[in-house]
């Protein structure tokens, strides 16, 4: 038998490592990867888990889920003693009674104030968060705010206005977008009051002062009860919890009293009369509030104000006449003027103003109304005639003014005729005058215009003169002076003639072209020839025996 060959395993081998083996990390590695692991997870936990994302239009409501929960028994500033652990919300006041700040966390519950739109960090383990939307009010209504945390109200109170009291607020929430926590506030939207043209608001306020005599109609401004002061016309954002407004026509109404609403009173000789009246009548507004409170509606200002004042002025004034005074139509008209200021005295006392009072019809008794009625005709009649005589006089008196006018019109317009030619001719008479004056004025003018035109003449001629005379004085005398500089005047003039001819000469004698200088060149010619040829008696020999140069 072959031996077997055991090989010994290595020293670091044990049976829990066997299998494939990893490279050992290095404990620097570990050092710098586990913060970096832990860095990111925190970035992670605070990016995904913690952040809360609050759109526009939305409110984030906090609940506080970690925390001490609320005391049973707790005494607030007057000593008296609350439950406050059935509180849910930790608004203010009650944060305030426990010591702690407006934000304070200690206790679990509600957070007060919400929180707006925006990117927030909320850990959910602490907190839980609940996204609610804003509350928006429209352009057409009003939000009340009422309160569901705090103390209740005590009895008599209807509005919240202590900071630990439960129920409605007394401010409201105009049109506009408002960020309210929905756990602490319900919102109630109502309706604003329009008070129309020709009406007006009778306040009523429910939160107030304690009235200083409650048992009167109307009570002191900002007592409890109704206001002595009314409001206009006009849109109001009015809180129904603090106050209530009633409308009341304050125009003018008309009340017709007839058929079974009719006036019925006996006369002085006692036959019934009836009496048909329209009475137009309007509140005061000073005293609106008043009427409201005392009397009523306008079926309540007819039923117990106007009616029983008409029906009493009637019966009190119709005695005193006889049954015959209501036909006459003069005594129909001071029976209407009494009773029209008894009733608007009695009347404007309890704020109503009467404006008006007619008498539409006087209904007289059957048995008396003939007679008299044929007495009225008769004298109607009698009224007539002398109405016809008095008539005729006043034709008669038209006719003779008219005649009397047609000749006063006949004499003005002759008087008119003679003032008309008289200032036609006045009216020539100024006007040739008034031309023959600006005739004048324009000859008188022209005269001046031509004196002066020949002064400037003269003037301009006298100045020609003295021009001409300085400047010829003024070229005379350079030249007498370089007369008397030569000695006599031929001298100068010879002087200016070689002056002038020098330059001429010059440029004659300069020039080697021209006929001048071949004059002189056909002189030298023949004596140069000749010199060559050495005839004597030449001009060259000639200067040369002289011994002068060529």
């Amino acid at each position: 038998m072959v031996a077997k060959i055991i090989t010994p395993p290595p020293d670091d081998w044990s049976p829990r490592t066997r299998g494939p083996r990893f490279p050992r990390t290095p404990p620097r590695a570990w050092l710098i990867g586990v913060p970096l692991l832990l860095i990111g997870a925190g970035f992670f936990y605070w990016w995904f888990v913690q952040r809360v994302e609050v759109r526009t239009g939305d409110v984030l409501v906090l609940v506080r889920k970690v925390g001490a929960p609320l005391p049973v028994d707790l005494r607030g500033s007057d000593g008296a003693a609350g439950d406050v652990s059935q509180q849910v919300v930790l608004y203010p006041a009650l944060l305030k009674k426990l010591g702690e700040a407006a934000n304070s966390t200690k206790y679990k519950g509600i957070m007060f104030a919400p929180v707006s739109e925006g990117r927030h960090f909320y850990d959910p383990f602490f907190w839980e968060r609940r996204i609610e939307h804003a509350i928006n009010i429209n352009s057409d209504e009003i939000g009340i705010l009422i309160r569901k945390f705090g103390r209740s109200l005590p009895p008599g109170k209807t509005v919240a206005m202590e900071d630990d009291e439960r129920g409605p607020e007394v401010e409201v929430l105009k049109p506009g977008r408002y960020n309210i926590n929905s756990y602490a506030y319900e919102i109630r939207r109502v309706k604003p009051v329009i008070i129309p043209a020709g009406q007006v608001g009778i306040q009523t306020l429910y939160a107030g002062r304690e009235p200083a005599n409650p048992n009167d109609y109307i009570v002191a401004a900002g007592e409890r009860g109704v206001q002595p002061d009314v409001l206009p016309p006009g849109m109001y954002y009015n809180n129904p919890y603090v106050r209530r407004l009633d409308l009341i026509d304050v125009r003018s109404h008309t009340l017709d009293l007839h058929g079974d609403d009719a006036i019925r009173f006996p006369s002085n000789d006692s036959f019934q009369i009836v009496v048909d009246a329209t009475v137009e009548y309007a509140i005061r507004q000073d005293l609106a509030p008043y009427v409201v409170v005392a009397v009523g509606t306008h079926d309540d200002i007819r039923d117990k104000l106007i009616l029983p004042h008409a029906r009493s002025l009637c019966r009190i004034e119709g005695s005193k006449l006889h049954a015959r005074d209501f036909i006459s139509g003069d005594t129909r008209t001071v029976f209407q003027k009494r009773v029209f200021e008894g009733l608007r005295e009695q009347s404007y006392a309890q704020g109503i103003e009467i404006r008006a009072t007619l008498i539409r019809r006087i209904v007289p008794p059957t048995e008396i109304a003939g007679p008299i009625s044929d007495r009225q005709v008769a004298e109607q009649q009698i009224k007539q005639y002398e109405y016809e005589i008095k008539l005729a006089e006043a034709e008669a008196r038209l006719g003779e003014q008219q005649e009397q006018q047609k000749q006063n019109q006949a004499l003005g317009q002759a008087s008119r005729e003679v003032v008309s030619v008289v200032k036609e001719a006045e009216q020539h008479k100024s006007v040739a005058l008034t031309e023959a004056a600006q005739r004048l004025e324009v000859a008188k003018l022209n005269l001046e215009a031509a004196r002066q035109t020949a002064a400037a003449l003269v003037s301009r001629g006298t100045a020609e003169a003295d021009v001409l005379r300085l400047n010829y004085q003024a070229e005379a005398k350079p030249l007498g002076e370089a007369v008397a500089a030569f000695g006599d005047g031929q001298t100068y003039a010879q002087f200016f003639f070689y002056q002038k001819l020098a330059p001429a000469l010059k440029s004659v004698l300069a020039s080697t072209d021209g006929p001048f200088a071949d004059v002189f060149r056909a002189l030298s010619e023949p004596r140069q020839d000749e010199a060559r040829r050495g005839v004597p008696g030449s001009a060259l020999q000639d200067v040369r025996d002289a011994g002068g140069r060529p």
